[in-house]
Order: C-alpha cells, then structure tokens, then sequence
C-alpha cells in the first residue's frame, strides 16, 4: 500500500514531514500551488499549534495552553489562522526566491511582532525560541514559522530549497545534494511516471 500523505498527531491530520525544515513544514500545509486541486490541512488553530509542536518550534506545554485559549476566543483564533495562512505564502516566495525584495520585505514584517520576545535557549545545540508577549497570544505560533523562516533565509542552505513540480504539489524541501526533484518519489514522483507512460502510449497508438 501507498504510503499517505497525511499522519494524524494528537488526532489531528497533517501532512507527511518531508521539508526537512520547520518553517518549510508550514508550507506544506497547503498543496496546489500551481493552482490545480487546492488541498489545506490548517483548517483550525488547533491544527496550527499542534505543527508548531510537532516541527519543535513551541513547547507542548504551551501549545495545550494556546488551544485552551483558543477555544475560548474563536474569533482570535480565527485571525490568528488567517494570519498564520498569508505568512505561509509568504515563507513559499522567499525561501525559493531570498532576493525576492517583496518577499523577504513581507516576511521582515511579519517577524516585528515575534522579535521582542524570542530568546536563545541553551541545548546542542541551542535554538532560537518565540516566547509570545503573553503565553496565551494565539499569533504566537505564526511568530514561530515565520522567524523560522527568516533564519532559513539568511544561511547558505537556502539555496538547496526545491519545489516539487508534481501537479498539485508545489510542497518545498532542503535538497543538499542536488539530486532530490520530488517532494516523495512514492507520491508525485510515482504519479508523474505513470502520467508520462500513458503519455507515449498514446502517441504511439496515434502513429499507428
């Protein structure tokens, strides 16, 4: 059997970790980008805070505390996954593009609310952590994704960030060796070599 493309975690659905980066996760999230059959798992907050645990960009016991205090202010949280929706864009056009001014101009801002409170916490090794202006502030882990991101940007591997060309996909990964161009080879890659067999089966059927 195929593998899926979705997990559930904490009995939520959300996609497959592929990207090999955390703000890279946020993106796929969403599938058509090429706008052909639209797909997008952040369909609630709780889903939101929950990728944001799962990639290790908020603590668990943070995210239990966010979702309480979204359940209580639905329309906070609302806007707070609208928000955490055109920051994903954002994210998409500038790790493929870092020279995009627009892009990383857009992302510079989104990260203005989120660099306040970060802090670098001790580990091996150590990591940035977006603290929230309160532990309850629901923009919180679109803050996370989007400084994420914005660290992405400035190093060198950014570079070595792909998209997939699948139909439908347009998932985005960290490709160090230059050799990976699907986001699975199970999914669009299998897709794509089936789609092309039919292709020159009926080319040849019509040189008949």
């Amino acid at each position: 059997m195929a593998e899926q493309h979705w997990r559930t975690v904490e009995g939520l659905v959300l996609p497959q970790p592929v990207a090999r980066h955390p703000a890279l996760e946020l993106v796929n999230t969403f599938s058509g980008w090429d706008g052909a059959h639209a797909s997008d798992y952040l369909v609630s907050f709780d889903h939101l805070a929950v990728l944001a645990a799962d990639v290790g960009l908020l603590p668990e016991h943070d995210v239990a505390r966010l979702r309480r205090a979204a359940s209580r202010q639905p329309e906070v949280a609302e806007a707070a996954l609208d928000r955490a929706r055109t920051v994903r864009a954002v994210v998409r056009a500038a790790v493929l593009d870092p020279g995009d001014a627009e892009a990383v101009g857009q992302l510079g801002v989104a990260t203005q609310s989120a660099a306040p409170t970060v802090e670098l916490v001790p580990g091996h090794p150590a990591r940035w952590v977006v603290g929230g202006i309160t532990a309850e502030h629901l923009d919180r882990p679109a803050d996370a994704f989007a400084w994420a991101a914005a660290d992405l940007v400035t190093r060198p591997e950014v570079a070595s960030v792909r998209s997939c060309p699948g139909l439908g996909c347009g998932w985005v990964f960290l490709d160090p060796t230059g050799r990976r161009r699907w986001c699975s080879m199970r999914w669009c890659g299998n897709r794509a070599k089936v789609r092309a067999h039919a292709e020159r089966r009926r080319t040849a059927e019509r040189r008949r």
